[in-house]
C-alpha cells in the first residue's frame, strides 16, 4: 500500500512538472482556449488577457496572465498549459452567493443584521469567500456583544449549487442578555457614586427594568452614560475631568457584568473674564456682546458657554454671515483655578442666496411651499428668516418632515443655494370612527377631509358625528391664500344638535342650522385678524317640567325658534414651533362675538384662550394654558340665551369632575351654566417612558384650576365656585384616532359635585 502511494506521488509530481514545463515553453500562439467557465462570459476572460493569437508566449507573459486573472477576484484557481500551438487556460470560478438566509434572530432586527453582513462584504450576488464569511460572522457577534448578548452562537452553513453558486444559511442562537450586577466608580470625591449612577441610563435593575431594560448591558448606552457624566463635570467647572479607565468584566457564565470606572475629577474652575477679539464688521458690538450670559466669578458651565457661542453665530447669520466662526480661546490659571476666555469672532464673507431648490413635493405645488418661505432668492442670507421658513412649513400639516439646508455654490465664495426638502404626509382621508367618551357614550363619526386639495393648499371637508351629547354635520371650504398677501376666505354650512339632557348635565336641547363666511387677514408672520359673518336658526326645547326659571323666561320671550346673525372678530397670534407637539412659543386667541340687533336675542361674548410653552429640557416642556370668558346681553329687556352659557368640568377644563357638572346649578341640581369663566392649567409634558422618540405620545403631570359663576339667582362668587384638580394624563395621536386618558385628584369639591377621577376618550378609525 505504501509503495502504491509512493508511486502515485511520484507520477503526480512528474505530471505537474511536465505541465509547468509546457506552459513555460516559448511558442507562437495560434489559438487560445478557455476551459472551466460556468457563469462568467468568455469575452470577460478575453478582456483581461494580455496576449492574442499570433503573439509569442513567454514565461513572463504566462505569469502575467495568471496574475491578471487572479486579480479579478473571479477565480480561485488558474492553470495555463500548452497543447501543440494552442494556449489552454483552465480556471475554477469562485462561487457567487445566490441567497443569504437568517433564522433565530428575535432581539435584533433581521434587516439590521443583513445590513451588517453587507457591510462586511457578504450579500446576494457577491463573490463568496470563506474568509469574508468568517469576518462577517465576527461582525454579527460584535452586534450582539454590543447589546450584552455574550452567549450568542452563530452557525453558518454553505451549500454548493450548480453553476458555481452557493447558498449561505446562518442560524443564530441568541441566548440570554447579560445583566448588570454592579456599577462602581473609583476616584470620585465631589459626587458620590450614587449621584453618578443617577445620571446613567444603565443600572443594576429596579422594579421598572422589565420595561426600560436598563439592566441589560449595551456598549452604546454605556458610552452615552459616560458622556453624560463627563458633561455633568464640565458643566460644573471641572475642566480637567477624564476617565482614566473603564473596565467591563463578564462572569465566566456570560450572564453577569460588572462595570468599574476610574475617574479623575480635578479642581473646580471659575470664569475669570470673557473678552472679545476679531472684526465684527457691520454688526454692532453690543448686539454680539450682550448675548453672553455667563458671568465672571461664576462656576464654568461648558454647556452655557457653547449656547452663548451658538447664539452669537446665529446673530451673525442674521446679518448675512452664514459661515461665521466664534472660537473660544481659554487661558487657564491653575493657581487661582480660573479661566479667562477670549471669544475670537470671525464673521467671514457676507453670503447671498442664489437659488431656492424645493424637492420631495410630489403632490404639493411649489407655490404652496414657496409662499411660506421668508428667505428669498437673490437676497442676503438671514438665519432667522431661514428658521422661520422651516417653522411655517412645519405648522402647515402637509409634511411629515421638513429639512432646510444650504450648500455652497461651486466656484463662488459668497453664494449658497437653499435646499428645501419635504416629506409629504397624507392630507386627505375618508374615515369612519367609533369611539367612547365618558359623559358622551358611544361616538360615531365619519367624514371626507382634504387639507391640501389637489396640492393647492386649499382645504375642504365634510364631517358628521353623533353621540348621546351632540350630533353634527358640517361642510367647510378654505382658501388660505385668497389674496396674494395671505388673506384667506372660507365658508361653512352646519347642522348641529346639543342634548345635555341625555347625559344628565342640564334639562334642555338645541338644534342649530347655520352658515357663515369667514376671512383671515395676516398682520405679521405671527398675527392674524379673523372676521366672520353668519346666520343661525336655533330650535330650543326644554326637557323638564322643573326646568330652571331663566330657561322658561327665555322661551316665553323669544319662543322656541330663535334666529341670530353672529358677527365675530378675533385676533390670533401663534409663535409655537410645531402644530402637533409644541415645545416653545405661545398661542393666543381673543374672540369677540356679537349678534346683530333686531334679530333674536341680543348678546355679546368675549373669549380669551391662550397657551404658553417653555422648554425645560430636551424632553420636558412646561405648558400653561388658560381661558377667560364672559357673555352678556345688550339692549333693553334682553336675555342671554341659556344655551350659550359656559359649562365646566371634564376633559378640556377641570379634569376629575364629571363633564359640564361644575358651575351654577338649579335647586334640583341641574347645571344651568355660567356667564363668567376663568380657567388655568399647568402641565409638565414629557415623552412616554420607553418610547422617547415616538412623536405621537405625550404624558403630562397637570394642575387644573378654575371658576364658573354668574347667570343665576344665587349670586355665588368666583371664590365660592373655585375648583381644582391635579393628576397625570396621556395623549396618543394614534393611527386609529386620538386617545386621551387622565387620572385626577379633585380639590375644593363640594357635596353636590359629581366626581370622576378617571376619564378617557377613545377613538377607533376604520
Amino acid at each position: 500500500m505504501k509503495l502504491k502511494l509512493k508511486l502515485f506521488s511520484i507520477s503526480m509530481f512528474l505530471a505537474i512538472n511536465v505541465a509547468i514545463a509546457d506552459s513555460n515553453s516559448t511558442f507562437t500562439i495560434k489559438q487560445i482556449r478557455i476551459e472551466g467557465l460556468q457563469r462568467i462570459e468568455m469575452g470577460t476572460v478575453y478582456s483581461y488577457l494580455s496576449v492574442k493569437a499570433g503573439d509569442t508566449i513567454t514565461p513572463e507573459k504566462t505569469d502575467e496572465i495568471i496574475h491578471r486573472l487572479f486579480s479579478t477576484g473571479f477565480f480561485q484557481d488558474v492553470r495555463v498549459s500548452r497543447q501543440a500551438d494552442t494556449l489552454i487556460i483552465d480556471v475554477d470560478e469562485r462561487p457567487v452567493i445566490s441567497k443569504i438566509s437568517l433564522t433565530g434572530s428575535s432581539e435584533l432586527d433581521k434587516e439590521e443584521l443583513l445590513k451588517s453582513l453587507k457591510t462586511n462584504g457578504l450579500s446576494n450576488g457577491l463573490i463568496f469567500d470563506q474568509s469574508i464569511l468568517d469576518n462577517a460572522i465576527l461582525g454579527l457577534k460584535t452586534e450582539y456583544y454590543n447589546r450584552g448578548m455574550y452567549s450568542v452562537v452563530i452557525t453558518p452553513v454553505v451549500t454548493q449549487l450548480e453553476r458555481s453558486r452557493v447558498d449561505v444559511a446562518i442560524t443564530i442562537s441568541e441566548g440570554s442578555i447579560a445583566k448588570i450586577k454592579g456599577i462602581d466608580f473609583i476616584g470620585n470625591t465631589v459626587d458620590s457614586s450614587n449621584e453618578l449612577r443617577s445620571l446613567m441610563f444603565l443600572s443594576t435593575g429596579n422594579f421598572m427594568s422589565w420595561w426600560y431594560k436598563d439592566n441589560q448591558y449595551s456598549s452604546d448606552k454605556l458610552a452615552g452614560d459616560l458622556e453624560k457624566i463627563r458633561t455633568h463635570y464640565l458643566n460644573n467647572g471641572y475642566i480637567d475631568f477624564r476617565f482614566d479607565s473603564i473596565q467591563v468584566q463578564l462572569t465566566p457564565n456570560k450572564q453577569q457584568i460588572y462595570i468599574t470606572a476610574n475617574v479623575h475629577e480635578g479642581d473646580q474652575y471659575r470664569y475669570k473674564s470673557i473678552k472679545f477679539a476679531g472684526d465684527y464688521k457691520d454688526v454692532p458690538a453690543d448686539v454680539i456682546e450682550n448675548l453672553v450670559t455667563v458671568k465672571p466669578g461664576t462656576i464654568i458651565d461648558q454647556q452655557a458657554l457653547n449656547k452663548n457661542i451658538e447664539s452669537i453665530k446665529n446673530k451673525l447669520g442674521n446679518y448675512g454671515y452664514a459661515f461665521a466662526n466664534v472660537g473660544p480661546i481659554p487661558e487657564v490659571n491653575a493657581e487661582s483655578h480660573t479661566v479667562a476666555y477670549t471669544l475670537y469672532v470671525d464673521p467671514g464673507k457676507k453670503i447671498y442666496i442664489r437659488n431656492i431648490n424645493v424637492s420631495g413635493n410630489d403632490k404639493t405645488r411649489d407655490v404652496v411651499i414657496r409662499r411660506e418661505l421668508r428667505q428669498q432668492e437673490a437676497a442676503l442670507y438671514n438665519a432667522e428668516a431661514i428658521k422661520r421658513s422651516k417653522d411655517r412649513l412645519d405648522v402647515l400639516g402637509y409634511f411629515k418632515a421638513t429639512d432646510v439646508t444650504t450648500t455652497p455654490v461651486p466656484g463662488v465664495n459668497d453664494q449658497v443655494d437653499m435646499n428645501v426638502k419635504v416629506t409629504e404626509t397624507n392630507t386627505g382621508s375618508v374615515n369612519f370612527g367609533v369611539g367612547y367618551a365618558q359623559g358622551q357614550g358611544i361616538i360615531l363619526n365619519g367624514g371626507i377631509t382634504q387639507s391640501n386639495l389637489f396640492g393647492s393648499g386649499k382645504s375642504a371637508s365634510l364631517n358628521a358625528s353623533t353621540s348621546a351629547l351632540s350630533r353634527s354635520v358640517s361642510l367647510s371650504f378654505t382658501d388660505p391664500y385668497y389674496a396674494v398677501n395671505g388673506t384667506s376666505l372660507g365658508y361653512d354650512i352646519y347642522d348641529t344638535s346639543y342634548t345635555p339632557n341625555n347625559v344628565g348635565i342640564s334639562p334642555y336641547s338645541t338644534e342649530t342650522i347655520g352658515a357663515r363666511v369667514r376671512t383671515s387677514i395676516p398682520v405679521s408672520d405671527f398675527d392674524r385678524i379673523n372676521l366672520s359673518l353668519g346666520f343661525e336658526n336655533n330650535q330650543v326645547s326644554i326637557q323638564s317640567n322643573t326646568a330652571p326659571l331663566r330657561f322658561v323666561q327665555f322661551i316665553n320671550q323669544y319662543g322656541s325658534s330663535v334666529n341670530a346673525v353672529p358677527l365675530t372678530a378675533s385676533w390670533a397670534r401663534n409663535t409655537t414651533d410645531s402644530a402637533l407637539w409644541p415645545t416653545r412659543g405661545a398661542n393666543y386667541s381673543q374672540t369677540l362675538t356679537a349678534t346683530a340687533p333686531g334679530v333674536g336675542a341680543q348678546y355679546y361674548k368675549f373669549d380669551s384662550v391662550d397657551a404658553w410653552y417653555f422648554p425645560l429640557s430636551d424632553d420636558f416642556t412646561w405648558k400653561a394654558n388658560g381661558e377667560l370668558a364672559f357673555i352678556n346681553s345688550y339692549g333693553s329687556n334682553q336675555i342671554v340665551p341659556f344655551y350659550q352659557s359656559f359649562f365646566e368640568g371634564g376633559p378640556g377644563s377641570i379634569r376629575g369632575f364629571y363633564l359640564g357638572s361644575l358651575g351654577p346649578k338649579d335647586t334640583d341640581g341641574a347645571s344651568v351654566g355660567g356667564t363668567k369663566w376663568a380657567f388655568l392649567s399647568n402641565n409638565i409634558l414629557f415623552p412616554l417612558p420607553g418610547v422617547k422618540d415616538n412623536k405621537s405620545v405625550r404624558m403630562s403631570l397637570f394642575y387644573d384650576m378654575g371658576s364658573l359663576w354668574g347667570g343665576n339667582s344665587f349670586d355665588l362668587t368666583a371664590q365660592q365656585m373655585f375648583r381644582a384638580s391635579y393628576g397625570v394624563g396621556m395623549l396618543w395621536v394614534s393611527p386609529l384616532g386620538p386617545i386621551q386618558i387622565s387620572y385626577a385628584f379633585p380639590m375644593f369639591s363640594q357635596p353636590n359635585d359629581t366626581l370622576q377621577p378617571f376619564q378617557f376618550t377613545l377613538g377607533t378609525m376604520f
